[in-house]
């Protein structure tokens, strides 16, 4: 009968243990929080998203029609128009009650606003692009202050050559003339320089 001794952790048991870690480590990094990550956090409900339903009172009038169903309810008011009353006042046929107020048109008067140039949004618009464009040169000045290189030139070895030979040959210096550079603009691509 033998007996094993185990004595320390083996390879296997450390994987798991770093594999463990390792994954641990990558859940608390996916939200703020693991418990919140798990669905353990609390979210409020939204408080501009909650209606308010009218009241449930027994109608005076027993003779009344029941309610057709899917019919919107007579007592309820759109949320919309609620909306509406609440930033513009009491609204009658699409209008604001009573129109201005004498301070509202004392104010209006005294700042000008009667009587308002129509083109302004055109005035403002051309400031605004004028502004930008200064902007945009100065940018262009402080990000791109060095004038571009010239792009690298690939020059034709057997026309280099051949004015060389001419230069030589006619007793002109070697500098004279144009060099000749294989045009980009025909095509062909990279391929063609290997295999011309």
């Amino acid at each position: 009968m033998t007996m094993r001794i185990r004595t320390g952790s083996t390879p296997r048991t450390l994987t798991r243990i770093v594999l463990l870690g390792l994954s641990a480590a990558a859940l608390s990094a996916c939200g703020n929080s693991l418990s919140e990550s798990l669905g353990y956090g609390k979210e409020a409900p939204d408080e501009f998203a909650i209606v308010t339903k009218a009241p449930l009172v027994i109608p005076p009038d027993y003779s009344l029609r029941p309610p057709r169903p899917g019919a919107p309810s007579p007592r309820e008011t759109a949320p919309g128009a609620l909306a509406q009353t609440a930033l513009l006042g009491s609204t009658t046929g699409g209008q604001t009650s009573g129109g201005p107020s004498a301070g509202e048109l004392a104010l209006l008067s005294n700042a000008g606003a009667l009587n308002a140039d129509p083109a302004v949004r055109d005035l403002i618009d051309d400031e605004t692009r004028a502004l930008k464009q200064k902007d945009e040169k100065f940018l262009d000045e402080v990000l791109f202050w060095q004038k571009p290189s010239e792009p690298n030139r690939v020059v034709n070895a057997s026309g280099e050559a051949q004015r060389l030979r001419e230069n030589e040959a006619l007793g002109r210096p070697v500098t004279d003339g144009e060099t000749p550079e294989f045009d980009d603009t025909e095509g062909g691509g990279l391929l063609d320089y290997f295999f011309d």
